[in-house]
């Protein structure tokens, strides 16, 4: 079973069919989880933000979330996001495939009573599938690289934040970092692909309200969401 992890453009679009909504107990606490089919691959989708929209970016319970889709059969999980682009000649919108993340913030971890050191990244075998896929029936422009930042959410980035961010990554997002941790620390491979729907605090003069991220987030979301549909049949495949 593929594992689907979504944020607030997935849950604008019904896509499964013959959709269980079910909760999962874990060791981390109870995660929701939507089972289905997608194009005829049977996937298990977790709505980061929480089916009610009631989970902001630190409320997030990604261990439970992730614990719950390996007790499930998950082994690959494709991560959907929204993030903010750090890169003046990039031209947004636009579909990042991150190769790397900075994530100095969360302090997240499964192994809160053991002693145990793992090598965090995304999967590359899952970026290659993404980036084919993107490249062939993706409607906006396709980044092949990209190093992630990771802030703590959920108050947006300040302007001085942002000049000293970009000088380190090409995109900022609030939850990537984190799942790529946890993924990583329970054996899921995992990799996620965004839309950068907006210019970054004061790139470009940028000013970004939230209203106005959801909003671009939304108009981008079917691409991203065809993108995810054809690279999940490539994976079941495997």
């Amino acid at each position: 079973m593929i594992g689907i992890v979504g944020g607030t453009h997935l849950l604008e679009n019904e896509i499964l069919r013959e959709k269980k909504e079910i909760e999962v107990q874990t060791p981390f606490g109870v995660a929701e989880v939507d089972l289905g089919v997608l194009d005829g691959v049977e996937v298990a989708i977790v709505q980061r933000h929480g089916r009610k929209k009631d989970k902001p970016p630190h409320r997030i319970n990604h261990q439970a979330n992730f614990y719950a889709l390996k007790s499930l059969g998950v082994t690959k999980v494709i991560g959907m996001g929204s993030a903010g682009c750090l890169r003046e000649e990039i031209e947004i919108p636009a579909i990042i495939v991150p190769h790397d993340y900075i994530d100095f913030f969360s302090g997240i971890t499964i192994f809160n009573d053991s002693l145990v050191y793992v090598t965090p990244g995304f999967d590359e075998e899952l970026r290659r599938v993404l980036l084919t896929v993107a490249k062939r029936v993706s409607k906006l422009p396709v980044i092949e690289n990209g190093v992630y930042f990771q802030t703590r959410g959920p108050r947006l980035e300040t302007v001085a934040e942002i000049a000293m961010i970009k000088n380190f990554a090409d995109c900022v997002g609030m939850t990537a970092g984190s799942e790529a941790t946890i993924a990583k620390e329970l054996g899921i491979h995992y990799a996620v692909i965004c839309t950068m729907d907006n210019y970054a605090h004061g790139i470009k003069g940028a000013r970004v309200e939230y209203e106005e991220i959801i909003r671009k987030a939304k108009e981008n979301a079917k691409n991203c969401v065809e993108i995810v549909k054809e690279a999940v049949k490539i994976l079941a495949k495997d």
